[in-house]
């Protein structure tokens, strides 16, 4: 599974990179793309890389007997520009691990498909976890500074239930606010048919961005 770029019939991004254009503000999102852009289609593009070690680390901790001393590792290990991200990511990360019990079980990639969009959730970028009732739950972590709102939050939690039969048969989703410690959930009530008219409505924007700015 790759994780970008574009595709003969169209094009095709993370679940991650999607999640900021929609969160983004209007006069954000063309700019938002047009990075985004560039780094897909440069196969020798690092921008990937800045948060790499992070998320490596919280799918080695949580299948860890010492989950705190994986991610504090992480951050030791970190370069300049990144320790103070890891050590915000560290101590959010400690907040939650606190108030849950749970174990990294195995989850695989796939991917969510609309028009000429396609939305890739890779098991590089995610987790999936159990809890001691048997409920598992795939994971999204958010690692990046702005705070994430629940309504933006309910996009990609969406597509992750969409892809679900594909990455953790009977999972369900979870997006993770990673610096504030706060897991995001689908309410039981959502209005998912809402919710798929509004990410048929994103990905057409973001397609139309996409060529705008070829």
């Amino acid at each position: 599974m790759t994780t970008g770029g574009a595709l003969v019939d169209g094009v095709q991004i993370s679940l991650g990179s999607f999640l900021d254009y929609v969160r983004s503000t209007p006069r954000g999102c063309a700019g938002i793309v047009r990075d985004q852009r560039e780094i897909y289609l440069d196969e020798n593009s690092m921008a990937w890389a800045f948060y790499g070690p992070f998320r490596a680390a919280l799918r080695r901790a949580v299948s860890s007997s010492d989950a705190v001393e994986v991610i504090a590792s992480a951050v030791r290990q970190a370069r300049p520009v990144q320790q103070p991200h890891f050590r915000e990511l560290h101590a959010g990360f400690e907040r939650w691990w606190r108030r849950v019990e749970v174990t990294g079980v195995p989850m695989f990639s796939g991917r969510w498909s609309i028009g000429g969009l396609a939305v890739t959730i890779s098991e590089r970028s995610s987790l999936a976890v159990r809890h001691p009732d048997g409920r598992t739950e795939v994971v999204l972590p958010y690692l990046k500074e702005p705070e994430l709102g629940a309504d933006t939050a309910n996009l990609a939690l969406r597509v992750l239930e969409r892809a679900m039969p594909v990455l953790r048969p009977g999972a369900t989703p979870m997006v993770l606010d990673l610096r504030r410690g706060k897991p995001l959930r689908l309410r039981r009530n959502a209005n998912r048919a809402e919710l798929d008219a509004l990410l048929a409505a994103e990905a057409a924007k973001y397609l139309t961005h996409w060529t705008a700015v070829a």
